[in-house]
């Protein structure tokens, strides 16, 4: 029996002839890998219709390769190693190797549904179409939100110049409600997250347009489709979702550097001119291009700082004594505005000060700070060492969702309160105070495990990690850990568990200065050692917590005497029998009054 060709996907049943198929499935890498692997599954899942699967290797990260090879192993796709490049150079250099009648690229951040190829191969044999794609979703499945249902060019004459902008139809409307009346059919353009593209066109008109780095590519080749007498259609019974970053599939750490790579407002500006002059026509979509490229650029989680200092001169001025760390708020205010945060930024700091205020008000830790304090100096270690300002204000709401705080207040991490948090302090803000707590809860990961690759990590979870190196610093100052019976073991899996993370993310300053700290207090507490602060009686004595109100205990002393010196007044002198005499002495000696 032949075997089928490696990398086709296919149902064919035992014995039979391998199944030739009409297209093959690229998969080409778009801004990020964290959805590769289950949007790898998904088209895996979905091969009722036989295709051939080329997948793009460019540098993915461990655990996505090993997913990639072991369906390559499998005979499920072929992969091909492709260095970092723009969209258009990747979707070449894959075209060499394809040999069917369609090629069909999608991005690696697509899922797809059933019968989606075989709906796009049909509706190309049929109509003879050069170009064919789907009604496009955006996000998860479940949001029911359409991105796209067929593209739409507008031309118009101005000052003899031709204008041009384009359009999305039905754009954010609900797929469950008009995707049953939307109708296939011709269509100016279609996007490269699923497009079905005739070979024989793609050798008519050129390969794909390698001038475009960023935006535009897909309105170039319908285009060219188009002028060369070929159709682009619609095609709304094929549906596919490109999911952008969520809770449920956040960035990684490895998606910082292609992301930022990926979107450029300069890259933007120079793709809107090569389509003006390649098609003389004056463009109109730079506000659109500006306002999709501020919420792309701003929707990419900030980790590492802004300003780097090299660890052994950080290491070298620690003292748990001496520090640059601010207690109050009006100090951690002018010192953000030293290092140049806007007056917003402050705005939306002091607000985050307001909500920890009202959740932790008036609390003290074992240390005999106050709540606050401790919140505003973690607030103040971040500052220092350069984090961006979204680590700043969520370290003054690490604690909201903790449970085990010395506070004793806590919001339950429910959906209403996580929604009444974001709304006061903004979505990201909100995720790292959510990300830590869900830390601290887990606990310290198992030792006989395999270790994290760092590289795979969430970035609110490095978030979290960096706003946890700069809480146990703030715990070390001034050896307030010590009375608060932290073991330095506690410190050192911090350390252990945090440190490789928050290095990754840039802050090899940081993490030396912690672990210095850790053994400055190391030596404060051996023997032989000269730290006043560290001496044994004056951790127990500061350690000391009076076991009632003082203030309630005391006005109940005073009021207690007043009452006893009234009754003693009232009881005669003589006649009184031995044994209520030994009584009263008893009750009324604490007080003094026999």
């Amino acid at each position: 029996m032949t075997a089928p060709a490696r990398g086709v996907v296919s149902q064919a049943s035992p014995g039979a002839p391998p199944v030739l198929p009409l297209v093959t499935v690229v998969v080409v890498f778009r801004e990020r890998y964290s959805l590769a692997s289950r949007s790898l599954r998904s088209i895996l899942e979905h091969r009722d219709y036989p295709f051939a699967l080329h997948y793009l290797d460019s540098q993915s990260p461990p655990s996505v390769r090993r997913e990639l090879e072991a369906a390559e192993a499998r005979g499920e796709l072929t992969l091909f190693p492709a260095a970092p490049g723009t969209p258009n150079q990747l979707r070449n250099q894959a075209l060499q190797a394809v040999t069917t009648r369609y090629v069909c690229f999608i991005d690696n951040d697509v899922l797809v549904t059933r019968g989606w190829i075989e709906t796009l191969v049909t509706t190309a044999e049929r109509t003879g179409a050069g170009i064919v794609f789907p009604l496009y979703l955006m996000g998860e499945f479940a949001a029911d939100r359409i991105h796209m249902a067929g593209g739409k060019n507008h031309f118009s004459e101005k000052d003899g110049e031709i204008e041009y902008n384009e359009e999305h139809l039905f754009a954010n409307a609900s797929a469950s409600r008009i995707a049953g009346s939307l109708k296939g059919g011709d269509s100016d353009f279609g996007e490269f997250h699923c497009m079905l593209l005739s070979m024989k066109m793609l050798q008519d008109v050129g390969p794909l347009d390698e001038a475009y780095l960023q935006v535009n590519e897909h309105i170039d080749i319908a285009m060219m489709a188009r002028q060369a007498n070929y159709r682009v259609v619609f095609e709304p019974r094929s549906i596919v979702s490109y999911v952008y970053a969520n809770e449920q599939s956040p960035f990684w750490l490895c998606d910082i550097e292609p992301y930022r790579r990926r979107w450029s407002h300069e890259v933007a500006a120079r793709d809107l001119a090569h389509l003006s002059r390649k098609w003389k026509v004056r463009s109109r979509q730079s506000q659109n291009i500006t306002s999709f490229l501020n919420h792309q650029i701003g929707n990419l989680e900030q980790v590492h700082p802004r300003t780097r200092e090299t660890a052994a001169a950080a290491a070298e001025a620690v003292d748990n004594h001496a520090y640059p760390y601010v207690h109050s708020f009006p100090r951690l205010v002018r010192q953000c505005l030293a290092q140049g945060h806007s007056p917003q930024e402050i705005a939306a700091l002091n607000r985050a000060f307001d909500v920890a205020a009202e959740l932790h008000g008036g609390s003290f830790r074992g240390s005999k700070k106050t709540f606050q304090e401790h919140l505003v100096r973690t607030a103040s270690v971040l500052v220092v060492h350069g984090a961006p300002f979204d680590l700043v204000k969520a370290s003054l709401l690490h604690a909201v969702y903790m449970p085990n705080t010395s506070s004793g207040r806590h919001l339950t991490p429910t959906e209403r309160n996580r929604a009444l948090l974001r709304d006061l302090v903004g979505r990201k803000v909100e995720a790292i105070a959510h990300a830590y707590g869900a830390a601290s809860a887990a606990g310290p990961a198992d030792p006989q495990g395999p270790p994290p690759v760092i590289a795979e990590l969430p970035i609110v979870s490095a978030q979290a990690s960096v706003v946890r190196i700069a809480n146990d610093i703030e715990d070390l100052l001034d050896h307030a850990a010590l009375l608060e019976r932290k073991s330095l073991r506690h410190f050192a899996r911090v350390h252990t568990a945090h440190g490789p993370v928050a290095e990754a993310c840039g802050y090899r300053a940081m993490v030396a200065e912690f672990a210095e700290r850790i053994r400055l207090a190391e030596a404060a507490l051996a023997p032989g050692s000269q730290d006043p602060a560290a001496a044994a009686w004056l951790i127990e004595l500061l350690r000391e917590r009076a076991p009632y109100p003082l203030l309630e205990s005391h006005s109940l002393a005073v009021r207690s005497r007043r009452l006893a010196a009234r009754v003693v007044r009232k009881i005669p002198r003589r006649g009184i029998p031995l044994p209520l005499k030994l009584a009263a002495r008893k009750v009324l000696s604490p007080f003094g009054l026999v």
